[in-house]
């Protein structure tokens, strides 16, 4: 199979992979035939991709280090534990309803934890960036994957992954308390406006606080996740000194995600475009240690993604190697033409390491 965008999706291509939402629902079964009137539905609720069949590509797959069973469960969990936050108060005989609530977000995060312990591949994250439509909640899960990972390869205690993992999956609760008119404006912020949003920081970290069972350094994921090394995030315009290291990794996964997600107000960069922005605020804004580590395990180029070479070639990533930035392409055109099918091979790129890959998703039409 192989990733098309909607521009380059046709009448008669063929459904590889089902399209699920935020609540598991199915919304376009496997094998599902695409009518003119249905690419416009999909372009029509922002869809950037969808996995076609393909013969040239029938033996790609895509990797999800979470199946869809886990990610809507999680999702499922986040959406709870928010609204449980901010449609009740802190009165005793309701504090069993937040209990309750941060009980289920513990069992998903260790969930999820053993799934990212049992898996030690590269992690691919296209698959899951156009098939969750809910941004909030699918956001909070893959910035948890993310972290998870790093926090893995970190060689931290399991006391610090499940804190972590905890952390990432809360970090965005104070949104909740943000008008939603400001959260979902199509257009760009006043600044009176992005005063109002800094501010879920601050309310993530009061919610946070209040629990006894919570250790501080999860609150601090709320609190701290838009601090930045160089004194110039909020709420507190903390230095690195004082930034906590969770807080440090998480602005890494956090910023990446936020980038290659689309939002009202704007479409989603591409992975590797995500990863540019990251390194350019290396050692000013982000960690340049946390950096190195996500390029080194997260996917920037996912299975059955089209990408152009250096010197012209175009064609799919069939697979992973060890050098995430550096995987096998199957080449279908050369010189601005398609190959005979029977002519079609493979290139692995950490054999040619001249090649570089210029650009990503730019699939024929």
């Amino acid at each position: 199979m192989k990733a098309v965008t909607m521009n380059a999706l046709r009448p008669g291509d063929q459904l590889a992979n089902p399209i699920i939402d935020a609540y598991g629902r199915v919304l376009l079964q496997k094998d599902v035939i695409f009518t003119e009137k249905l690419i416009k539905r999909l372009k029509d609720f922002d869809f950037r991709y969808v996995y076609i069949e393909d013969s040239l590509s029938e033996d790609i797959a895509p990797q999800n280090i979470i199946n869809e069973r886990l990610r809507v469960e999680a999702i499922s969990k986040i959406r709870q534990t928010f609204k449980v936050f901010d449609e009740y108060d802190h009165q005793k005989h309701k504090q069993y309803m937040l209990e309750r609530s941060m009980n289920e977000v513990q069992s998903t995060v260790n969930e999820i934890i053993d799934v990212v312990k049992s898996h030690d591949e590269i992690l691919s994250i296209m698959s899951d960036i156009f098939m969750f439509d809910d941004y909030l909640y699918n956001h909070s899960v893959n910035v948890t994957v993310y972290t998870l990972v790093l926090a893995r390869e970190l060689h931290f205690s399991d006391r610090q992954i499940e804190e972590i993992g905890i952390g990432a999956m809360l970090h965005d609760i104070g949104k909740m308390k943000v008008p939603k008119t400001i959260i979902d404006k199509p257009g760009k912020l006043t600044d009176m406006e992005f005063e109002v949003v800094k501010e879920h920081t601050t309310y993530g970290y009061d919610i946070l606080k209040q629990f006894k069972n919570i250790p501080q350094s999860v609150a601090y994921c709320a609190y701290q996740h838009h601090e930045r090394l160089d004194g110039s995030g909020y709420p507190l315009g903390l230095k690195e000194p004082n930034i906590h290291e969770y807080a440090k990794i998480m602005a890494v996964s956090d910023v990446f995600d936020a980038v290659t997600s689309n939002r009202v107000y704007r479409n989603a960069f591409l992975p590797h475009e995500g990863l540019e922005i990251l390194y350019s605020g290396s050692d000013t804004q982000y960690s340049p240690k946390y950096i190195n580590l996500f390029r080194r395990h997260i996917s920037i180029y996912p299975n059955g993604s089209y990408v152009a070479l250096s010197d012209g070639r175009k064609g799919i990533i069939v697979r992973q190697t060890k050098v995430p930035d550096r995987p096998v392409i199957r080449i279908l055109e050369e010189q601005d033409h398609e190959i005979h099918a029977s002519q079609v091979y493979d290139l692995d790129l950490t054999k040619h390491l001249s090649l570089v890959i210029t650009d990503c998703n730019t699939t024929p039409s």
